[in-house]
């Protein structure tokens, strides 16, 4: 092993690497003998490991890091174990026992590429657990920019996660349709918030703001939502986040009957509509941190032109200032639109 490679690993802790099968490697693994054994960015299968074994090499838990895709697809199987768990009473689970399945991923995509976090969770292929999964995660999101507490950010992501459990008791006739609800289907489906409402509560550990976001998700500022049309501080701030993540990430998904929305109008649609509807702090608040991590991102124009972000505005966070082959744009005040932001996967 080279004296660099010894370096690296002074003062890591080792895991058994066959956790890593489906990781990044974020540098060279070296042999004893200092021969180059597997490359920076190799994503680990089952004959990496087995070549590591053989050498007798161990990782440790800072060299692999988790791909978007992979880390999405254990995370949906864990959700979907925990639905079908509670569904069938299998097991009984408590909040602690979800959060150490899901927080942890949950925590792995956050620090992933935003961009390409989104493009994942957006795919039709098992579409209601991307769902919860997508909630969860930009509950977490807004509350942590909202500058809340570790025990509320698990809190808050575990409720989150389970804002449609009560769907589980909606006939699939009704969930599963491609065509509008006739009015009798759709009452059926609102009772979706009750049924989860008493299923949360029963789970152990869980609380009743937890409780109350299956309830009042859909629930609007204007008191325009469901079930009880109730509206501004009567509902809680944890339903209040959740409502606009659950919007956002409805909107930007793709299901079989329906194209996802470009990820640029979402925002739009949010930030001009949003302020009636959902708390104006929670969208103030998604809405600039969302933007801010696109600053240095390209998007295409409405004259076909890919632009770059170069600054936004705090007083429309929408229209920002671009530059296009060497020409700048405010967009508050130009012909030129954003049609969609340019993703790099």
């Amino acid at each position: 092993m080279t004296a660099t490679a010894l370096n690296d690993i002074i003062g890591r802790r080792v895991i058994h690497i066959d956790q890593f099968i489906g990781r990044r490697l974020k540098r060279n693994i070296y042999s004893r003998q200092g021969s180059l054994l597997l490359s920076q960015n190799c994503i680990l299968d089952h004959h990496h490991i087995n070549l590591l074994h053989q050498h007798g090499i161990d990782l440790w838990k800072e060299d692999p890091q988790y791909v978007t895709e992979i880390l999405t697809k254990e995370a949906v199987l864990e959700v979907q174990a925990i639905f079908e768990k509670i569904r069938y009473q299998s097991e009984q689970l408590s909040n602690q026992d979800i959060q150490e399945a899901i927080i942890p991923k949950i925590q792995q995509l956050c620090i992933n590429n935003l961009s390409n976090v989104i493009l994942e969770l957006s795919k039709k292929d098992n579409y209601t657990y991307r769902h919860c999964i997508g909630v969860s995660l930009i509950s977490y999101l807004i509350g942590k920019w909202l500058g809340l507490k570790d025990e509320e950010l698990q809190n808050l992501a575990i409720a989150g996660l389970l804002h449609d459990l009560g769907k589980i008791k909606i006939s699939d006739s009704i969930l599963n349709k491609t065509s509008s609800l006739s009015a009798d289907e759709y009452a059926e489906m609102k009772l979706h918030t009750h049924f989860g409402y008493e299923m949360i509560r029963n789970i152990s550990e869980m609380t009743e703001q937890q409780a109350l976001v299956a309830l009042q998700h859909h629930e609007r500022e204007d008191g325009s939502g469901y079930p009880f049309r109730i509206a501004g501080v009567k509902i809680t701030l944890y339903s209040k986040i959740v409502a606009v993540a659950d919007v956002f990430h409805t909107m930007i998904s793709e299901r079989t009957y329906k194209k996802p929305i470009p990820l640029y109008q979402v925002f739009e649609e949010i930030y001009n509509r949003g302020y009636k509807l959902f708390d104006s702090m929670v969208v103030h608040c998604f809405i600039m941190n969302m933007m801010i991590r696109m600053v240095g991102d390209h998007v295409i124009l409405t004259d076909g032109q890919v632009a770059r972000i170069v600054m936004l505005h705090s007083d429309d966070l929408i229209n920002p200032l671009v530059e296009a082959n060497g020409n700048f744009y405010d967009l508050r005040n130009s012909e030129h639109k954003i049609l969609d932001f340019v993703y790099n996967q």
